[in-house]
């Protein structure tokens, strides 16, 4: 954007951001008033924004809030504001007293609002075309009674869509999955973990398929369930076992070896005696 745009868009931007919160002071007020609010901390909110799909389509949104809460929103079908709660009614039939209010921000939305990401979409094109690999980890945690929880995180992605899913002996059948979402990382990229409950005795197995358009094909990591502490423990007990016959057998070995030296010496002591005399 400040490459591509001159002091006069900035001007004209910040006007009309100054103009905006002069009346936003005001909707507030007014908001107070008709709840019968004299203080307290309140907000007045807009959110308001068009999207363009890749086929083509657009779709677009203006919604008024109040304290956290939608409050009165545009019908474009009826070019009119309808209250999204009932105490949303006064502010509404009060704006459509005017029929210009909501024309304006319906042409906004699906002309100006439309051409501005066009163009802004041109200035990104660069940065917005990037495509950076998703990175993807798996473990798992045991859960209640017999259930076993495994974890997919898939992190360090770009551009947002992806597709994350627990995969069971080649099926994507799994119910139960339970996921964060799409999160963004503090480095412009995204993160999302996905998990399901599994039983741990049974036979089957599980992976975490990932399909993204950094990839030429999609990943397919497998997760392989940890070796038990039980069966650690009886292979430890196993190898101690060998070595400690080992030592006996050694230990005998060397007592049958030592037994028959003592004989060899006793006969060769007798019989030079006898071939003395």
């Amino acid at each position: 954007m400040a490459e591509n745009e001159g002091p006069q868009y900035w001007e004209k931007a910040t006007q009309t951001l100054r103009s905006s919160q002069q009346g936003f002071k005001m909707s507030l007020l007014a908001r107070m008033d008709y709840f019968n609010q004299s203080g307290g901390v309140h907000t007045f909110q807009l959110v308001c924004g068009c999207e363009l799909e890749s086929d083509g389509s657009t779709q677009d949104f203006w919604h008024y809030g109040y304290d956290g809460h939608n409050f009165v929103s545009l019908d474009k079908e009826r070019v009119a504001w309808v209250a999204d709660v009932p105490e949303g009614e006064n502010a509404a039939q009060k704006w459509n007293r005017d029929p210009s209010f909501a024309a304006r921000q319906k042409l906004y939305l699906e002309q100006t609002c439309i051409e501005w990401l066009q163009k802004y979409i041109g200035y990104g094109e660069q940065e917005l075309d990037r495509k950076d690999r998703p990175q993807v980890k798996l473990w798992d945690k045991k859960s209640e009674g017999v259930w076993t929880t495994l974890y997919c995180l898939v992190t360090g992605f770009y551009p947002r869509e992806i597709e994350v899913k627990w995969v069971k002996n080649g099926q994507v059948t799994m119910q139960g999955t339970v996921t964060t979402g799409i999160l963004p990382n503090h480095d412009g990229t995204y993160q999302i973990q996905v998990s399901v409950d599994i039983d741990p005795q049974e036979e089957a197995t599980y992976d975490c398929h990932v399909d993204h358009s950094s990839l030429q094909e999609p990943l397919r990591v497998l997760w392989e369930p940890k070796a038990s502490p039980i069966g650690i423990i009886v292979g430890a007990i196993v190898v101690v076992l060998l070595v400690m016959a080992g030592v006996l057998g050694v230990v005998t070995w060397k007592k049958k070896r030592q037994a028959s030296d003592r004989k060899d010496e006793s006969f060769s002591s007798s019989g030079d005696s006898s071939m003395s005399i």
